[in-house]
């Protein structure tokens, strides 16, 4: 008899622990301290011989960012090659910092352009944007089109 009463108190001893734990769980999930929204980094990572310059700026239903080239040669980026898997519906390439904006720009050895999304409808939850986006440009020595892939995570603002 008394061996079933130890047990039976080992198991309701432990049983009590796991409920606390589990009710403490439960109290930071509902006040939004378990949220993954708020520990998603803005990131943007660009394909070989680019890069991106800084984070990512994404609003409610639009994205900028900034790319430099590394390339070893200038090469002109138009709008009529971009696509997107984020829902933006249009694109302009701009001088750094988003003024002089059209629909091409030459990109420069060694230096940069921002690239601006709008009318986009994320699809997403929490307010966490993933996607990327998919620059063409013509390669000047080999006459080629040649893609840049920028991947792009972040939160809204």
């Amino acid at each position: 008899m008394k061996k079933g009463q130890a047990a039976l108190e080992f198991l309701m001893t432990y049983g009590w622990a796991i409920l606390v734990v589990l009710a403490a769980i439960a109290a930071l999930a509902y006040f939004g301290i378990l949220n993954p929204s708020k520990f998603t980094p803005d990131t943007c990572i660009a394909s070989s011989g680019m890069g991106c310059l800084g984070k990512p700026v994404i609003g409610n239903d639009s994205i900028m960012l900034s790319i430099g080239s590394g390339l070893g040669y200038d090469v002109t980026i138009a709008t009529s090659g971009m696509s997107n898997n984020l829902g933006c519906v249009t694109h302009e390439v701009c001088n750094l910092g988003g003024t002089g904006c059209g629909i091409s720009q030459t990109l420069k050895d060694g230096q940069g352009l921002t690239v601006k999304l709008s009318s986009c409808t994320f699809s997403t939850n929490a307010n966490i944007v993933k996607g990327e986006i998919q620059l063409n440009y013509t390669n000047p020595q080999s006459k080629l089109t040649e893609k840049i892939t920028v991947g792009i995570t972040g939160k809204t603002s």
